[in-house]
């Protein structure tokens, strides 16, 4: 492969408007005509013509970038549309897409993509949080060293932002000590190093990480039926004897829900020689656009290895699975294990959490002295059915849609957690 050495200085845009469809040069095959930047127009033998650009040294965002100019107006809606993969060298990396102004204070609505050696199409939508003539298209290489290819591109105006991504944080861990969790992906713990979504080019590879109100989770495009999983790979073992709970927030948002299934699934790896042993949740899916939380003692995984060994834990899948087939996205955050200690929990005062009235009928009442920071409800088979993060010291909880019987609520604050039996009439 041929081999480009790149500028460094970010080159900044002038400004062309193009009505509706806003990028006229998308598939770069008039050369780099109004595009800027650190990169280079490659036309292959075939006529094929893309964009092209190698990151030699490590280094910090947008050290390597390509951008167009464009006017954005405020509160518009963008759907920005690209083909893009990396080198056989490097396997997977990521780049950074999206619109932003071209000038001081540098206002952007981006994403962060992860590219394999396969070319995929990428759709993003944003609404654009600023407005103005000097705006710009931009993909930021990224501070990893190895190949980006970029081709196809167009933003346009308009696309549908609502419904199918979360719009809230997922709920907030409790505070724990750092020997108290193993962490694979979680804002709130330090994660396992060198944890790789998509591992080995393995299974579902359509991964994207996004932000909402300052929390990070996971974007993950399952394709049915082939593949419908999701590798997760350390690389190395690790001993999580110690743990005895697992915790998974996810949150999906499909007319495909028939047979739903989101199975999490834990593999040991002995000696480091491949899989020795492995244990599975079935995790039926019947909640659709909100946060579900899973947190559950590690014996209520119902599948594989019985005993649950976790010696020398090496990956984590999710399997998603459904009677109809199609494609659909699943947004995970807080994957870790946990032995159920809470920071402060020897010095909590359950009292300090009064909740009313009980038996209810529809509207319960959750006070504390503390901000509360999940409320979790569950049925007698341990099912979750309801779970909040208000973030507030007074809730209001409208349990109306629960089917009459007892259930288990879990209200926690930094403090600790309270646990309740509620008889719902």
């Amino acid at each position: 492969m041929r081999k480009f050495t790149l500028l460094i200085a970010m080159i900044f845009v002038g400004i062309t408007a193009y009505g509706q469809n806003l990028l006229s040069n998308g598939d770069f095959e008039s050369g780099m005509v109004d595009w800027f930047g650190n990169a280079f127009n490659v036309q292959t033998d075939g006529g094929n013509s893309f964009n092209f650009a190698e990151v030699l040294v490590a280094g910090n965002p947008f050290d390597v970038n390509l951008s167009q100019g464009v006017e954005i107006t405020l509160g518009e809606t963008y759907t920005l549309t690209f083909d893009a993969s990396t080198d056989a060298g490097t396997g997977t990396r990521t780049i950074i897409a999206g619109i932003g102004l071209n000038e001081d204070p540098w206002t952007a609505n981006t994403e962060t993509v992860t590219l394999t050696e396969t070319t995929q199409t990428f759709e993003l939508v944003f609404t654009a949080s600023f407005g103005l003539a000097n705006s710009r298209v931009l993909f930021d290489m990224g501070a990893e060293v190895g190949i980006v290819v970029i081709d196809n591109v167009s933003l346009v105006v308009g696309g549908s932002t609502g419904g199918d991504t979360p719009s809230e944080a997922a709920p907030t861990p409790p505070a724990r000590d750092a020997s108290a969790v193993f962490s694979i992906y979680s804002d709130a713990y330090t994660d396992q190093a060198d944890v790789v979504f998509g591992a080995f080019g393995v299974g579902t590879l359509d991964i994207t990480e996004l932000d909402v109100a300052g929390d990070n989770f996971q974007q993950i495009v399952f394709t049915q039926p082939d593949p419908g999983f999701l590798l997760v790979d350390w690389g190395t073992t690790v001993d999580a004897s110690a743990m005895t709970h697992f915790h998974m927030d996810y949150w999906t948002d499909t007319s495909l829900t028939t047979g739903l299934i989101a199975n999490p699934k834990w593999s040991n790896h002995v000696g480091d020689a491949g899989e020795t042993s492995a244990f599975e949740l079935t995790n039926p899916v019947s909640t659709f656009g909100e946060w579900v939380s899973i947190d559950i003692p590690l014996s209520d995984f119902d599948a594989g290895d019985v005993t649950q060994q976790r010696d020398a834990l090496r990956q984590f899948v999710l399997t998603v699975v459904g009677a109809d087939a199609g494609v659909r996205t699943v947004f995970v955050d807080n994957i870790y294990l946990h032995n159920n200690t809470v920071l402060g929990l020897d010095d909590f005062d359950a009292s300090s959490i009064v909740t009313y009235p009980n038996p209810v009928n529809s509207d319960w009442n959750v006070n504390s002295q503390e901000p509360i920071t999940q409320i979790s409800v569950y049925d007698i088979l341990g099912q979750q059915v309801m779970t909040l993060a208000p973030n507030q010291t007074d809730v209001p909880v409208d349990v109306s849609r629960l089917q009459s019987g007892m259930y288990i609520a879990q209200v926690s604050t930094q403090q600790g957690t309270k646990t309740i039996k509620l008889l719902k009439q």
